[in-house]
């Protein structure tokens, strides 16, 4: 089965049915020349492009369970983790899974609007109970008039949710509730989300949790022990060369030849595959922020085929470095393999590390 025949459609900009969003966007794009329009819109060819890994076949287990238990109105209701490290994709991932599944798709109710079986939120930073209510009220098209009680906005939050017609409720960047003040922090954002599983009986909510690794701490600082025997784990997993070095050379074909209209350069490094997956960490959404880089670099400098120079750039601007050959994972002879740079929570690169030739 080739690349092509599975690669899928990325959601589009969930900002760009916004007036003012168009009207800034056109006012901008009026400056750019031929050139410049021309590589917006060869990059958002390749940017949209959306390929399927084993990460999707993991969360299919949670998401499949939950519309199983809504078809046949379990009462019993359960929430699911979904963790990676930064740069795994794990966003991306989320949101294509919405985009693709018919049973997240809205629901006439033959009034003339629709129900929304899902919720999709990104939690706030330092998120606490309130912060959390509120930005599902807002999401839900509930704005809060007024402050109000953490109680009677978890309160509006299940009426609302009843009204809208929503199941499942996910929240990403769950890891910014570990940040919350420490008099009601995650033990207390805890609690919360329990209550609201078990809240009305009549109208059961099912809750992904997504975010980096520390997430699993919600659930470990719960003194009841309580969401350990609701929540289920699904970790994601990082890119290994012998599993997915294959997949990444004809992803790498897809987007260059087929949506870009480059050429590859039949000149390449040694172990390019590995160089390119080992700088990123063997995750697959930094991979696709170096390629990208890599033909975006190409199409500036004009140029029809894709080289090493181009590679190289991407690296440096993934990365945020220099430009010593000695310190560029693409660029470097055969102690590429001492060339590391750590990722911290937020998905930045630090300095080479100790273990570097530096």
């Amino acid at each position: 089965m080739s690349i092509a025949s599975i690669i899928r459609e990325k959601p589009e900009f969930e900002g760009q049915k916004d007036p003012n969003v168009q009207l800034v966007a056109a006012s901008v794009g009026r400056s750019l020349d031929d050139k410049n329009r021309r590589i917006m819109e060869t990059m958002k060819r390749v940017k949209s492009a959306y390929l399927p890994t084993s990460n999707d076949q993991i969360s299919d287990i949670p998401f499949t369970r939950m519309k199983r238990a809504i078809a046949g109105m379990d009462q019993e209701t359960f929430a699911a983790s979904i963790f990676a490290e930064s740069g795994v994709g794990k966003s991306t991932h989320v949101l294509q899974r919405l985009k693709d599944d018919a049973a997240f798709e809205p629901v006439p109710d033959g009034y003339g609007n629709f129900l929304h079986p899902v919720l999709y939120i990104e939690a706030p930073q330092k998120a606490s109970v309130t912060d959390l209510g509120e930005t599902m009220l807002q999401a839900m098209g509930y704005p809060i008039a007024g402050r109000k009680s953490e109680n009677q906005i978890i309160k509006d939050v299940r009426r609302f949710l009843k009204r809208r017609g929503t199941r499942v409720v996910i929240i990403d960047e769950f890891q910014h509730v570990l940040d919350a003040p420490k008099i009601k922090g995650a033990t207390h954002v805890a609690d919360a989300i329990k209550n609201l599983l078990q809240g009305d009986r009549s109208w059961p909510i099912f809750i992904v949790l997504v975010g980096l690794p520390e997430i699993k701490d919600i659930q470990l600082r719960d003194p009841k022990d309580q969401m350990l025997r609701r929540v289920d784990d699904f970790p994601l997993v990082d890119l290994t060369l012998k599993d997915d070095g294959k997949m990444i050379a004809e992803l790498i074909l897809e987007l260059v030849v087929n949506r870009a209209g480059l050429r590859m350069s039949e000149k390449v490094v040694v172990d390019f595959i590995e160089r390119l997956m080992w700088g990123c960490h063997f995750r697959f959404g930094m991979v696709m922020k170096l390629i990208y880089h890599a033909i975006e670099d190409a199409l500036e400098n004009d140029d029809k085929v894709l080289n090493s120079q181009h590679w190289e750039e991407g690296y440096r601007r993934l990365v945020n470095g220099g430009y010593d050959a000695d310190e560029n994972v693409m660029a470097a002879g055969v102690d590429w393999r001492k060339i590391y740079r750590p990722i911290n929570r937020k998905g930045a690169f630090g300095p080479l590390s100790p273990m570097s030739t530096k």
